[in-house]
């Protein structure tokens, strides 16, 4: 009796094991690697960011299950315009801020349809297959794009750390900033509200 209850529990654990490892990842979040980051014509700081234009960039969108770019998929941030944007800045590895902060962001989405509200998260110089290992483990939805070269944050002006959250409004202007994790829905909703 014991050697069947083992074997059975080795048949199952494999099932499982198999099971969770083939085939595309069902969960995984639209991924992207941004390719061209506009340097703005004005240098972008905490004292002049607020209402200027953010950086305007492109982004190849990536097949999640071999992690190349498919083709003729490139989008921008301009294609936007006319919702308002919410960008996360976060990092792979090292940052509690990022994970303990997005049930709050999922939370404020929600309550919204896409029309509403557009979310993407920007990985800081990290690669496209640790962006993906990182977003389908912790089963993020939002749109994971690696900024290998950390340009992105860098043009708007901020430090190297995360999470850091910037708002667009409609016409792609910064219109709030975060530094540092959300501690509640109630902190990002005051935001939203205000765009």
């Amino acid at each position: 009796m014991k050697r069947l209850t083992l074997i059975i529990l080795a048949v199952v654990a494999f099932m499982a094991l198999f099971t969770g490892c083939s085939g595309a990842p069902a969960d995984c979040p639209e991924m992207g690697i941004i390719t061209n980051v506009e340097k703005p014509a004005t240098s972008l700081n905490i004292d002049n960011r607020t209402g200027c234009s953010a950086p305007e960039f492109t982004w190849d969108t990536i097949d999640c299950q071999n992690l190349k770019p498919i083709a003729g998929k490139t989008q921008s941030l301009k294609d936007l315009r006319g919702r308002p944007v919410m960008i996360i800045f976060h990092k792979t590895m090292n940052c509690p801020g990022c994970k303990a902060q997005m049930p709050f962001i999922k939370a404020a989405y929600e309550q919204r349809t896409n029309k509403d509200l557009v979310v993407l998260t920007i990985y800081r110089g990290d690669s496209v297959s640790d962006v993906k290992r990182f977003a389908i483990n912790q089963g993020y939805i939002f749109p994971a794009l690696a900024d290998t070269k950390d340009e992105f944050a860098a043009y708007c002006g901020f430090p190297v750390a995360a999470p850091i959250t910037i708002f667009l409004d409609s016409n792609g202007s910064i219109k709030g900033e975060k530094i540092g994790p959300f501690q509640s829905q109630a902190e990002i909703e005051a935001v939203l509200n205000s765009l």
